[in-house]
């Protein structure tokens, strides 16, 4: 198997033509599975089916027909809105199918058309949903983390795909038989990752006394695990602090900048206790954390601004994003922090 898969890349890598055919292929395959992403980011949350009723307007009802259903292409061709009832959509469905294109490519690229392609690809699928239904909904779904667990044990068993090159799981961590070399790191990944996660959690807990990180990012962290094995979670970890670090000051930012700022006029019009019952329904709509729920509060009570809003934001997008570029560049990610910390131990003797 590793004869076929090496014959396979000097094959693809030798010939410009299917070298720009194995790259058109990762960028439609990227556009169409964004627009089933799509579909999961929407439903899963809700608990809808992901294959009945097929795709229609959640205005109108009616279907979307093929036509309309082209990726990338259809949204602009309509301008955004349902050709039936004109309702607009959202620009983030584009968004979404434009995102997984890119990702797509940029996986086939660094990971080329060898076995270790499989688990990259289907790994940045799972951050991908897991991103957007956590910003949506402020969970991530069992389906994406204990779904993708399995996956990744799976196509860790498979041992031509465990130990192609370029997979994180194919080194030696442990004394067992080659064949089983990455399924038990990845075995030791899945541990590693639970763990860890949750023990930081349940120490910020006491910490803060509040609820410091929510349960779906442990088994997500779980399912990094299983896809990389125990040592690169320290990397990923460190990562999505530092992005989460970064993406929380420009929420600060963004809020001091729009402190004092009206509100919608439609919610500017309403009665004290009108606000109250308005806002209440959206908190329990979208299932908010008491965090959101006084800043729902604060605005209530002062109807006239906005006022100036913490920022309160979900961890697993930072994870997902330190979780893909961890997998495509670790010996880069590792080389970096290792020099980091020989510059550290200069400095300080």
């Amino acid at each position: 198997m590793k004869t076929v898969d090496a014959a396979l890349i000097g094959l693809i890598s030798n010939d410009s033509g299917l070298k720009l055919l194995y790259y058109l292929t990762a960028a439609g395959l990227g556009a169409c599975m964004g627009s089933f992403f799509n579909v999961c980011i929407y439903r899963i949350p809700r608990g809808v089916p992901l294959s009945f009723p097929g795709s229609h307007c959640y205005c109108c009802g009616m279907p979307v027909r093929w036509r309309d259903n082209i990726p990338l292409i259809s949204y602009w061709i309509l301008g955004g809105n349902c050709r039936n009832c004109r309702a607009s959509f959202s620009i983030r469905y584009f968004l979404v199918e434009a995102l997984t294109m890119l990702t797509f490519l940029l996986v086939a690229w660094r990971m080329g058309p060898g076995l270790t392609l499989l688990p990259a690809l289907i790994l940045s699928s799972l951050l991908i949903i897991a991103t957007f239904t956590d910003i949506d909904h402020w969970i991530i779904p069992d389906r994406v983390s204990l779904g993708g667990l399995a996956v990744g044990l799976v196509l860790a068993a498979i041992w031509p795909v465990g130990m192609a090159e370029g997979n994180p799981l194919a080194v030696r961590l442990f004394p067992v038989p080659i064949q089983l070399l990455p399924l038990c790191n990845a075995m030791a990944g899945a541990a590693a990752g639970f763990v860890s996660l949750w023990l930081i959690g349940m120490l910020g807990t006491l910490i803060f006394r509040k609820d410091a990180m929510g349960f779906g990012d442990v088994k997500l962290f779980c399912m990094f695990g299983a896809f990389t094995g125990p040592e690169p979670l320290m990397y990923i970890l460190i990562l999505a602090c530092l992005v989460g670090i970064l993406t929380g000051l420009g929420g600060i930012y963004r809020g001091w900048s729009s402190r004092n700022r009206p509100i919608d006029d439609s919610i500017r019009g309403l009665q004290e206790e009108d606000i109250r019952r308005t806002m209440g329904e959206i908190a329990e709509k979208y299932h908010l954390n008491s965090v959101e729920k006084n800043i729902f509060d604060d605005i209530a009570q002062n109807p006239e601004t906005s006022g100036q809003i913490r920022h309160h934001l979900p961890f697993g997008p930072s994870l997902a994003i330190a979780a893909l570029a961890v997998y495509l560049y670790l010996g880069w990610i590792s080389n970096l922090f290792r020099d980091f910390q020989h510059s550290l131990a200069r400095w300080m003797i």
